[in-house]
């Protein structure tokens, strides 16, 4: 593997699809919280690949909490209990700053939840962070020349981009930072 990257991408003990995470944590034989601590460090163990631009580290592990303390019952109602997720960074957020990969908005804070993301707490999901993106969704490569974000690195091959604007969801999914992630698509930015 190249040296760009430390951790070796395919070695994840908790290595979990969307489903079998949430099956889990609703059966009791995985904690949310673990999971999410396990995702966590992972996302530090692979910053070099730049697929994140915050992490939200206190508000995912109290999230986890919060699904930990409820009765089987109460976890059993909500369909993507304990579920991880990350967030494009043009899609909303309380509480994380929403910048678009772009300077100008690099300190804009929203004061709601996107539709989207609102619906996936109300389900249980725990937001991790907000992914990188090409600046303003405007290009197909995910080489974000903003400062404050830098480029996405393919977590497969450095020689390559991670495609589409939403080029840091695709490789925190990719290199199992997340098991699932928002994205959009302007130009064709999921597809590529």
């Amino acid at each position: 593997m190249h040296s760009l990257y430390p951790v070796n991408i395919h070695a994840h003990s908790e290595s979990r699809g969307a489903r079998e995470a949430v099956a889990a944590i609703q059966a009791g034989r995985l904690r949310a919280i673990d999971y999410v601590a396990t995702l966590l460090a992972r996302a530090a163990a692979l910053s070099s690949l730049n697929a994140l631009v915050a992490l939200d580290m206190e508000g995912a592990l109290a999230h986890a909490q919060r699904i930990d303390a409820l009765t089987p019952a109460e976890r059993a109602a909500l369909p993507l209990a304990g579920l991880p997720v990350v967030v494009k960074d043009n899609i909303n957020t309380i509480g994380l700053s929403t910048s678009g990969g772009t300077p100008a908005l690099a300190n804009f804070t929203p004061k709601r939840n996107a539709r989207s993301v609102q619906r996936l707490l109300d389900a249980g999901a725990i937001v991790l962070g907000k992914a990188n993106m090409h600046e303003l969704a405007c290009g197909i490569t995910s080489t974000n020349l903003a400062a404050h974000c830098g480029p996405v690195r393919n977590p497969y091959d450095p020689g390559l981009i991670p495609g589409g604007s939403s080029g840091g969801s695709a490789v925190a999914v990719a290199a199992r930072i997340a098991p699932a992630a928002l994205g959009t698509d302007t130009s064709g930015s999921n597809r590529i």
